[in-house]
């Protein structure tokens, strides 16, 4: 089944608790703020219908049924490359991709189950499967519920002082399911999405913190579930919103705090539940899963930075000087490279067990560590080409007064042939991206600095680095290695063919 906008819309009128800016939500469809998040996540049901994107976006289930290829779980290389290409399309036009959350952990927990069933004799494969084609046949919008609220950090989830609901953990289990309590922050699309697969954030390695080892699924209507959607970064809606918070505007609020007060899981949702030892796997695979999509969200994301910045020198009659030039040509190398490095991810995919295939683990942690380590230096320089007017730029209220408008016009147009209000739009496109909202959430999110240098550490192969040093250092210890063990010297064949060391030199 592929759902229309309108199904979709109506799917959402389903009694939930939300609150934003301490008040109730009635309707998140009507909310003056809420909505521009149904809004995008409704591009999950608009594109697929498009006649360009319809083979792109659907394809047939085992009963040669229409559904969305997103709910489908990548076996090949070219799925993982298709499934890249849906998360783009749908960025490039003005979505978050609703179901990207939700198929990561929706992949994730296929490859956890398969190693349980493997090792431990456990069904939890056919429940993801059946889930997964509950999915396909209600074009479920789906996220995933990944970050433990995590109390002190310094102590793990079983030594928490507090209370020990610092991460999401099973409080009583009976023969028809499990009660879980605890929270999940950060939740991207929560206020827009049907259901939400809910992971441990961390691997819990202990017996005693297998009650926080616990992977399920559940409408987020469900009883005991409480959403506390982020402050907006702007307070207006409409045309007015649009033209002074561009960026913002179109995406939020997207996060939510979701609170499970003491809510019921029946057992054919449950993927995870005390299995400690597997905790790490499905932890790592939506990681890897997840930064592939969070490397090409930046791409999309980085293609929109350095266009504002090339506006921005084109309307300030820059764009001919050598060091602007030499500011576009590093933002340009920085797009292309966050993209090629994200779909090398794709490409270089690697199978699993129960042969799902997974993103290259070291291609998407690049990916995502370059963008965002670099995004302060490419912000830096599009406010520098930008100049200081993206500060001071007036607001829409201003441009729409009839007393200031003139005033506005002359003074603040640029270059010949430039509409003042060109100029003025893509200021606040300017002010509003490269704000502190923005700088925060693309360091963090699909995890920080620190966690893409962790998986960059231990995925790196440092027996093949080191093989190429010792060969170079002529140490002994390369010849066994897989990749310089075939590479022979040819200084020692030429040698053996040219003429011998004069010794007369003077050396």
């Amino acid at each position: 089944m592929i759902r229309t906008v309108e199904q979709y819309m109506e799917s959402l009128n389903d009694g939930r608790e939300i609150w934003c800016m301490g008040e109730k939500v009635k309707d998140v469809r009507t909310h003056p703020i809420l909505r521009t998040i149904v809004m995008a996540s409704a591009t999950d049901f608009v594109v697929p219908h498009l006649p360009q994107f319809r083979d792109l976006f659907i394809t047939k289930d085992a009963d040669g049924e229409d559904v969305n290829f997103m709910n489908t779980p990548p076996r090949t290389v070219q799925d993982m490359v298709r499934r890249r290409e849906c998360y783009m399309t749908g960025c490039r036009h003005g979505g978050i991709v609703l179901h990207c959350m939700g198929v990561d952990a929706l992949a994730a927990s296929t490859v956890a189950a398969a190693k349980m069933d493997a090792n431990l004799g456990t069904e939890y494969s056919k429940r993801v499967e059946n889930y997964r084609r509950y999915l396909q046949k209600n074009d479920i919008g789906i996220t995933g519920a990944i970050t433990d609220v995590k109390g002190d950090r310094g102590l793990r989830a079983s030594k928490q002082v507090q209370h020990k609901d610092f991460y999401t953990r099973v409080v009583d289990r009976n023969k028809d399911g499990i009660i879980v309590r605890g929270a999940k922050v950060h939740i991207s699309s929560t206020p827009g999405a049907n259901e939400a697969i809910v992971l441990p954030c961390r691997a819990h390695a202990t017996e005693d913190e297998k009650d926080y080892a616990l992977v399920f699924a559940t409408p987020l209507n469900a009883k005991g579930i409480k959403l506390l959607a982020v402050e907006p970064n702007n307070r207006t809606y409409g045309e007015e919103a649009h033209w002074d918070y561009p960026k913002s505007a179109a995406l939020g609020p997207t996060e939510c705090l979701i609170v499970f007060d003491d809510v019921f899981v029946p057992w054919e949702r449950v993927f995870m539940c005390g299995e400690y030892q597997y905790s790490r796997d499905v932890t790592y695979a939506f990681a890897t899963f997840h930064r592939l999509f969070g490397s090409t969200r930046m791409s999309a994301e980085c293609e929109t930075l350095v266009g504002a910045a090339a506006l921005m020198a084109e309307y300030n009659g820059l764009e001919k000087y050598e060091h602007i030039r030499n500011k576009l040509a590093w933002l340009a190398m920085y797009a292309e490279t966050v993209n090629a490095v994200s779909r090398m991810a794709a490409i270089e995919c690697q199978q699993e067990l129960g042969d799902l295939m997974v993103p290259n683990m070291m291609y998407a942690n690049i990916a995502k560590f370059t963008f965002a380590d670099n995004l302060h230096q490419a912000m830096k320089l599009v406010q520098d080409i930008s100049g200081g007017i993206p500060a001071t730029v007036p607001c829409f209220k201003d441009w729409q007064n009839k007393d200031l408008h003139p005033y506005i016009e002359k003074y603040l147009a640029a270059k010949d042939g430039i509409p003042t209000e060109n100029r003025l739009k893509a200021s606040r496109l300017v002010k509003d991206f490269t704000g502190s909202y923005w700088q925060i959430a693309n360091i963090h999110g699909e995890g920080s600095l620190a966690q893409q240098k962790m998986f960059l550490y231990f995925m790196a192969d440092w027996k093949r680095f080191k093989a190429a040093a010792k060969r170079d250092a002529h140490i002994e210890g390369w010849e066994d290695d897989p990749t310089y063990g075939f590479v022979f010297d040819p200084r020692e064949m030429i040698e053996k063919k040219m003429p011998p060391i004069d010794t007369s030199y003077r050396l």
